[in-house]
């Protein structure tokens, strides 16, 4: 009971760490993303210099070029005029008007009164200004003269109108009505009088027609076709100053946003909602892959680190207008050497999202991202030996130069020498990063206790003085464990694991037995101790192996991930055949099965119970084939035995699946069948000897009737010649 309520606490505080990275990890992304996704698009503005190329994403329609198409189109339109009747009417009215009020003030003025006088207390239809030069001329006219001088006026004035007078031309047609009085009768004093008459009663007659110039100014806009922006259509290159018409292409294709609230609230809201539920799904993935629990402590502080470095990274170059300088493939490469292939290539889709985000949003610098980190997770695989190392970062060369050429043909306008340069500088990126992230497992290795491949590769080497230990002091164990490590590796490759700390682990499971090697019968020769020892003795001794190899593991500072295996390879199984001598010889009620159990933990990991399994069945089927069993019935008794261990509960944290569990079988029967294969039997000494004595008496055999057939063969010849001499 105390050990579950410690355990339960243990998970609890690991969960609530995991938890409290998780978050931390959160805010630094919102904080990277609101600082540079934002800032990038407030750089763009009318006379500043573009830091990058941008190109036409789609066919677009220019909406501000085609307004100020149609809007000059518009202004082409002259004014289209109308004839007002009623202007000619009424200002031939008024010219009228005044000379029949001139005429009743002739009529009624005295003789002491003047004409000037008289005219400047009345109020005439028109403005007028009249000298009394003017006055006296038309005074001095006969009553029909002023007649005849009223309808010429009139008649210039019909003249004028008929011509049309416009706004415009107004000054025009006051000087063709004084041209046409000059070339009339009349003294100047009358022509002048009457061009000031005239002056004051010609009014425009041609007026606007607002309607009519609305219709045809529609008319011309309606004649102007679309702008069109076409796809990949070049808007500005890096390096040119932003122009006001380049500007308004960036905004009529969405490429940067006008300032205000959409510029700085509407990205970063976005970007919030969808780092939301790429973090919402990382979270899922490990609560419903119980990641928190499989992965180890360090591998978690490694994952976090490794994240916050990258993400950093991206935000302090994210001004740079080439992105393949970034190491888009670095975050991936560290996951998969220090976590595991399948977490890189599944959190690196994530890494890609939120780098997008802290990139200004650059779906090319996704798609690259995502393209150069799924073939750097699976290439750093391969750098597990020294000679695989350059093959690798020229691998991880290629690899990024045809990804961004590509890129670059499809995104741009076809092959030039600046996307060559990019991609050659992507090649270089991609070439280092492979040096960095190899050159950066010592680190990784003392902060985090990382078990990177290269490292469990050294614990592997024969050399290593633990192993030399095994090799010379139990031979027997140190064999077995070499065929459990061929095992366990295979297995785990066929599962997707980690091969080289199934090995390693398999290598070291069994140090333990270093203490009483004659109590295990793989070294044994002659007799077997424990004849002479009870039943609870000899499984104390057995069981203690799991606990001496964890101290002999701390003593020569095996890894924490070996020690557990080495700890966990028998989980807390029943030492069955001491257990069953124990009843037979005290009775059920007498013997209590925990003194029968390793005291170990299970196994925490799929690595560790791949090693159990792979011990307990290679013992077994060694025992079966040494007792006259076949392969095939021993394959049934592999099925058997992992039964037993799952039904024992001992593979409940192991993270292993049923499907799993039979392609592990299967591996270990295909491992099998290429050591116990049926080999072509040597014939005896015995058998070489009577075979070559049947040779020899055939041969002679042989000669004996090559002799006797000759005999015949001659007599019968002299029989023949016989008779031929009597004939």
């Amino acid at each position: 009971m105390e050990r579950k309520i410690g355990a339960d606490g243990h998970r609890l505080r690991r969960l609530t760490f995991c938890s409290a990275l998780f978050w931390l990890a959160f805010v630094l992304t919102i904080l990277c993303i609101a600082t540079g996704s934002i800032q990038q698009r407030t750089q763009v503005q009318v006379g500043s210099i573009a830091t990058k190329r941008y190109v036409a994403p789609e066919d677009t329609v220019d909406e501000v070029a085609t307004q100020k198409l149609k809007d000059a189109a518009a202004e082409s339109v002259g004014p289209i005029y109308k004839i007002d009747t009623t202007i000619a009417e009424s200002s031939i009215s008024d010219v009228t008007d005044v000379f029949s009020e001139l005429d009743a003030i002739l009529s009624e003025l005295s003789a002491e009164e003047s004409f000037y006088s008289a005219l400047q207390e009345a109020s005439l239809k028109l403005p007028l200004v009249l000298s009394n030069r003017q006055l006296m001329a038309y005074q001095n006219l006969l009553p029909l003269q002023r007649q005849s001088f009223a309808h010429d006026c009139i008649s210039i004035l019909e003249q004028i109108y008929e011509t049309g007078v416009t706004a415009d031309g107004l000054e025009k047609a006051k000087a063709d009505a004084q041209e046409k009085l000059q070339e009339s009768q009349w003294n100047v004093d009358l022509q002048s009088m009457a061009g000031v008459i005239l002056s004051a009663a010609i009014e425009p007659n041609f007026i606007v027609d607002e309607a009519a110039v609305a219709e045809a100014k529609e008319a011309k806009r309606a004649e102007i076709s679309d702008v069109m922006i076409r796809k990949n259509q070049k808007i500005v290159d890096e390096g040119e100053i932003i122009t006001q018409e380049i500007y308004d292409q960036l905004v009529t294709l969405q490429l940067v946003s006008e300032t205000g609230l959409e510029a700085n609230l509407m990205p970063l809201v976005g970007s919030l909602l969808i780092t939301g539920m790429v973090f919402a799904a990382l979270y899922l993935f490990f609560r419903w892959g119980k990641g928190p629990i499989l992965l180890k402590v360090n591998e978690i502080k490694m994952l976090f680190t490794i994240y916050i470095l990258m993400i950093l990274l991206i935000r302090m170059m994210a001004n740079l207008t080439i992105f393949t300088i970034i190491p888009a493939g670095l975050f991936a490469m560290l996951v998969s050497l220090l976590v595991g292939r399948r977490m890189a290539l599944w959190l690196n889709a994530l890494f890609c999202i939120i780098g997008c985000f802290i990139f200004n949003g650059d779906v090319q610098f996704l798609m690259y991202a995502l393209i150069s980190g799924t073939f750097a997770a699976l290439i750093i695989q391969k750098t597990d030996k020294r000679t695989a190392l350059i093959p690798a970062a020229l691998g991880m060369a290629a690899v990024d130069f045809g990804s961004m050429l590509a890129l670059g043909l499809f995104f741009g306008e076809g092959y030039s020498s600046e996307l060559l340069m990019h991609s050659a500088l992507g090649a270089l990126t991609g070439l280092l990063s492979v040096i960095i992230a190899v050159g950066s497992l010592p680190f990784w290795e003392n902060m985090f206790e990382a078990n990177t491949p290269l490292r469990l590769m050294e614990l592997t080497n024969p050399n290593n003085e633990l192993l030399r230990r095994l090799m010379i002091e139990a031979p027997g164990t140190y064999h077995h464990s070499l065929i459990v490590g061929n095992l366990a590796e295979t297995a785990v490759y066929e599962i997707g694991g980690n091969t080289a700390l199934a090995r390693a682990g398999a290598y070291y499971h069994d140090i333990g037995k270093l203490y009483n090697p004659q109590y295990f019968a793989e070294n044994q020769t002659g007799k077997n101790p424990h004849d002479d020892l009870p039943p609870e003795e000899s499984a104390k001794i057995i069981t203690s192996h799991t606990t001496e190899g964890l101290k002999l593991a701390k003593q020569y500072k095996l890894p924490p991930i070996i020690q557990d295996i080495v700890v966990e390879h028998h989980g807390t199984s029943l030492v069955k055949y001491f257990y069953f001598q124990a009843l037979k010889r005290y009775g059920a009620e007498q013997v209590n099965e925990s003194d029968y159990r390793y005291q170990g933990k299970i196994p925490s990991s799929r690595e560790s119970a791949v090693v159990m399994l792979a011990d307990t069945i290679e013992a077994a089927v060694r025992s079966m084939l040494g007792h006259g069993k076949t392969l095939d019935e021993a394959a049934e008794a592999m099925r058997q035995l992992m039964k037993d261990k799952l039904d024992d509960g001992q593979l409940n944290h192991s993270g292993l699946t049923i499907d799993e569990l039979e392609i592990i079988r299967l591996s270990f029967l295909h491992v099998f069948h290429g050591m116990y294969h049926e080999r072509v039997s040597y014939p005896k000494q015995e058998e070489i000897q009577k075979a070559a004595k049947a040779k020899k008496a055939e041969a002679e055999q042989e000669e004996k009737d090559e002799i006797t057939t000759e005999e015949k063969t001659k007599k019968d010849e002299e029989e023949h010649k016989k008779q031929e001499e009597d004939a």
